[in-house]
């Protein structure tokens, strides 16, 4: 249920996210999501990717500042107020969404939503009684020889 997310801190200059992707094109790593949210200085990278423990290691190897947290893909209605209904349950049991983007690729027909959550283990207990579904970890961390688009095809 728990993804392994990096997030990655960039300085907000031209070139600096192609340099970091290019380094993990290099190493065979395969971007799944990407969300930058930005500051001033510096840019905050959150990424998904299919082998986060050679993505972690690789960055920090290469002098990024890294760290890894858990996040969850939640499955939603691909309508509009197919979020509402995941929003509703977190706010209704008073549970912290952190951030929240996209994850690009659908899952069974649905929009797949990652969240961080203040408390990820109570979000799983209230959200694992079956109400929504979760985003498989191995749908994330899995090797693929297709590019998305095919992989987007074949779900």
């Amino acid at each position: 249920m728990k993804i392994r997310q990096l997030s990655v801190v960039l300085e907000n200059t031209a070139g600096k996210l192609y340099e970091m992707s290019s380094l993990l094109y290099a190493g065979n790593i395969d971007i799944r999501s990407i969300f930058v949210s930005e500051e001033t200085e510096f840019s905050a990278v959150h990424i998904i990717v299919d082998k986060p423990a050679e993505a972690l290691a690789l960055l920090r190897k290469s002098g990024y500042f890294v760290k890894e947290v858990e996040v969850f893909g939640l499955k939603a209605d691909d309508r509009p107020g197919g979020l509402m209904k995941i929003l509703e349950i977190l706010k209704r049991y008073n549970l912290n969404i952190e951030y929240v983007y996209g994850f690009g690729e659908k899952t069974e027909g649905k929009a797949v939503f990652i969240f961080r959550i203040t408390d990820i283990d109570e979000a799983i207990k209230v959200i694992g009684s079956g109400v929504v579904d979760f985003l498989p970890t191995e749908n994330v961390e899995r090797s693929k020889r297709q590019s998305s688009w095919e992989l987007i095809e074949n779900l």
